[in-house]
């Protein structure tokens, strides 16, 4: 039976000087006294949520009983007072004997801004969002859940993180946003998070892996730093916890600085698009195909880009012929346009003639240009996001229904404005960029390994940069792996994709298990 579990935050208790008795003193003891109950009342007034519910499935071919635990963690803020209440979905194996050593994946999203909706319901989960075809999800009812053959649930206990602001979690009266909407403060809120997780559920020895799409790589790299911790941490703690691995699902941590080079980067992904589409590369595989694109960006596109007008006629013309070999658009077009193809011009253009218009998200899904908003939403028109997040949004909450989770409260998948619009993207000083925030972790934890994965078809943080980022970033090659998938920046829509992912996932994990 489900049960609703709800406890209530202690009091908040403030150090009184003693021994002062100037009036002057008493009555600025007196208002430090007030502002700290009004404190401590504001924080008993938010009620921690906890709901627990139990189900059953078959994952990595073993039939698995498992616990989900939904609720709230209440996490300082930098004055030390509660700040925020951070709501998580844990999955948890029960029906073998408890085990402190049993790896444990926290898993989130990117935005910054987006709760763990989609690779909650996509790709981990239990339970998720039934897509029979993926390209064309219904965007009104009937929606329907189904258990996830793909969850790693077997192998791995589970934590789905919803950051402040995103989901249920919410910054609270007591808290201030500048303690979480910001890069370094989320990352050092996201460790503090995972710290108080293993302490309270005492698997300090399992294990630890972190899991982040998009801008949820940035949080993973951060994230792992400030486990570590140290003077420099936004935390300014040293909390010596060291992470197993990462996994990077459509990186969004470092991307190539100049024009050139981006536009470079970019083409593998347009080259996989068109091979999809059938406009280019008949006869070859996509990843033949994709990988000959990204040989010709690097070894003669960005040197042409570079040479800009003094590159001789004769060789522009040739690189803009090449160029269309890879991308199915005109050739004279490209010349025209200085051999420079942009997203949008990519995406409206490569089907024109047939009146659509492919995602960027994932240029699988096309939908109809007419209809299409002269200024159009970048998630609201897209033909991809515009088309699944109906089923993702309408599947989380039947998971709801189904394990009795009730709050009174809208659940957040992206907030736009209240998140991704107030970022603080600034470093405090002494703090490094995930970057070298990642190489440090991989330099005095030689266990660690990281995944980076992305999908062919992502036209938001391409195949090419997640090359660039691996090549740039001063990582060990020999602990890091690069895997491309056919599908988008969800590269777990499909099961093809979806299959791939996870077994590729679940090799990082076993590996360190050995």
């Amino acid at each position: 039976m489900i049960r609703d579990e709800t406890g209530v935050m202690p009091m908040i208790h403030v150090a009184v000087a003693a021994g002062l008795v100037a009036l002057a003193l008493t009555a600025c003891q007196e208002t430090v006294e007030g502002a700290a109950l009004t404190a401590s009342k504001a924080a008993e007034e938010f009620a921690p949520r906890r709901f627990v519910s139990d189900g059953e499935g078959e994952f990595g071919g073993e039939s698995v009983r498992y616990r989900l635990i939904a609720e709230d963690t209440i996490t300082n803020g930098a004055d030390g007072r509660p700040g925020a209440a951070i709501f998580s979905f844990t999955y948890l194996r029960i029906d073998e004997p408890a085990s402190a050593e049993r790896p444990v994946v926290f898993v989130f999203n990117g935005g910054p801004g987006s709760s763990s909706i989609w690779m909650h319901m996509g790709l981990f989960g239990p339970r998720r969002i039934s897509l029979p075809d993926p390209l064309n999800p219904p965007t009104t009812p009937l929606f329907e859940l189904e258990d996830n053959p793909h969850s790693p649930l077997d192998l791995v206990d589970l934590v789905m993180i919803d950051p402040p602001g995103t989901g249920f979690s919410r910054v609270l009266e007591t808290g201030r946003s500048e303690d979480f909407l910001g890069t370094a403060a989320d990352a050092a809120a996201t460790a503090a998070f995972i710290e108080n997780w293993l302490d309270v559920h005492g698997r300090w020895n399992s294990p630890k892996y972190l899991v982040g799409a998009s801008y949820g790589a940035t949080r993973a790299a951060l994230a792992a730093r400030s486990l570590m911790g140290g003077p420099t941490d936004p935390a300014g703690r040293l909390s010596g916890v060291g992470a197993d691995g990462a996994v990077l699902i459509g990186q969004a941590i470092l991307s190539p600085d100049g024009a050139n080079e981006r536009q470079a980067a970019s083409l593998s992904a347009l080259a996989a698009t068109a091979h999809y589409h059938g406009r280019a590369g008949q006869g070859q595989s996509l990843n033949d195909f994709a990988d000959e694109a990204a040989e010709f960006a690097r070894t003669r596109y960005l040197p042409a880009l570079f040479a800009g007008d003094r590159l001789p006629q004769e060789e522009r013309r040739e690189i803009a012929r090449i160029l269309a070999d890879f991308t199915g658009l005109g050739a004279s077009w490209i010349e025209n346009n200085g051999l420079r193809i942009s997203s949008t011009d990519f995406r409206q253009g490569l089907l024109a003639e047939e009146g659509l218009e492919i995602g960027a998200y994932d240029a699988r899904y096309v939908l109809p240009a007419r209809g299409r908003p002269a200024s159009s939403d970048p998630v609201g028109d897209d033909p991809a996001m515009a088309r699944y997040s109906p089923a993702f949004a309408a599947g989380l909450r039947l998971l709801f229904a189904e394990a009795s989770i009730e709050v009174d409260a809208p659940y957040e998948t992206i907030a736009f404005r209240k998140v991704n619009a107030a970022w603080d993207h600034a470093m405090p000083p002494g703090a490094v960029p995930a970057p070298e925030a990642l190489a440090a972790i991989m330099r005095v934890n030689p266990d660690f390994r990281l995944l980076i994965a992305t999908g062919h078809y992502d036209l938001v943080t391409t195949p090419g940069d997640a090359d660039y980022f691996a090549a740039h970033a001063d990582l060990p090659a020999d602990r890091v792996a690069l895997a491309r998938y056919p599908a988008g920046h969800m590269p777990f829509l499909g099961e093809d994709s979806a299959e791939a992912l996870t077994a590729d996932i679940r090799a990082l994990i076993a590996g360190r298990r050995k």
